[in-house]
């Protein structure tokens, strides 16, 4: 797709997008078409088309931007995954194995309503992976991609701006939950990070958002308890610090060269080289 033509098909993404959400939320859509449910259903199904959306929107900004994060099996894929793997140990430790096995916690909502909470788990995270580690981070890192520091420096910024976003739940929370909250936003926004630049793949950094925040919502709207005992508190903490410590020495060995593709840098140089050879470099 040429340019000028990508250029106007991301805009009429993000405008079409913003009307339906303006339409959807401002003008009080959600409640005509919402009413026949149910409160939690309700904001699940509300959650995931507004996040949907603004995924969406955001994507658009990726294509854009022109930054090359999108291949989903961008190789080597399997590596990409092997790499990844403790990240996705602590998601998974997230859902309440162990309180579900004692009887401490059910799940008891229909099949249904554990599905709606799957895809509004990953829409959420489809929307603010695009937004912050597609969009702010890559962004932030721009020209500098090989000043380590620089990129260590935009991984925190960009992992505590997502933390702090998390400051508008303080509406309807526990100011205590809420910190909490932003706390570990912050880190899983610094750990889909270094998974982005150890694979430019933003996808796995949807996975692990997604599979991170059903584990730790589905108690909460498909069933019932307490999702905290000692032996979860304690395995927490375990992967919590194996996986911080697998992650700085990840980052210190990643190598930054990366960022060419991310960027489109060696595409471009290919391009001035032929053209310097017929005789017209850009």
């Amino acid at each position: 797709m040429k340019k000028p033509t990508k250029r106007a098909v991301c805009l009429t993404i993000a405008i079409a997008g913003m009307i339906v959400l303006f339409a959807y939320e401002v003008l009080g859509l959600e409640g005509k078409l919402l009413s026949w449910l149910d409160e939690s259903s309700r904001y699940l199904v509300s959650m995931t088309v507004t996040r949907l959306i603004g995924g969406a929107i955001f994507l658009s900004m990726v294509i854009n931007l022109g930054y090359r994060v999108l291949d989903p099996i961008k190789k080597p894929f399997w590596r990409s995954v092997l790499i990844c793997l403790p990240a996705f140990a602590v998601a998974i430790n997230n859902f309440p194995f162990s309180r579900l096995i004692s009887g401490g916690a059910v799940i008891d909502s229909p099949a249904w309503k554990i599905a709606l909470l799957a895809m509004e788990c990953l829409c959420v995270a489809f929307f603010e992976e695009m937004a912050f580690r597609g969009v702010v981070l890559l962004g932030l890192i721009g020209r500098r991609a090989k000043d380590r520091l620089w990129v260590f420096v935009s991984v925190v910024l960009s992992s505590v701006i997502f933390g702090l976003i998390h400051l508008i739940n303080l509406y309807n929370s526990d100011p205590i939950a809420v910190i909490l909250q932003i706390g570990y936003s912050t880190l899983i926004g610094a750990m889909c990070s270094v998974v982005l630049i150890k694979t430019a793949n933003i996808w796995l950094c949807v996975a692990l958002h997604g599979v991170f925040n059903f584990g730790g919502a589905v108690v909460q709207y498909c069933g019932r308890g307490e999702i905290w005992d000692t032996f979860t508190v304690i395995l927490t903490a375990i992967i919590a610090v194996a996986t911080t410590v697998y992650m700085i020495f990840a980052f210190l060995r990643a190598d930054l060269s990366v960022f060419d593709g991310v960027y489109g840098i060696k595409a471009a140089n290919n391009d001035k080289e032929i053209d310097s050879r017929e005789g017209y470099a850009l």
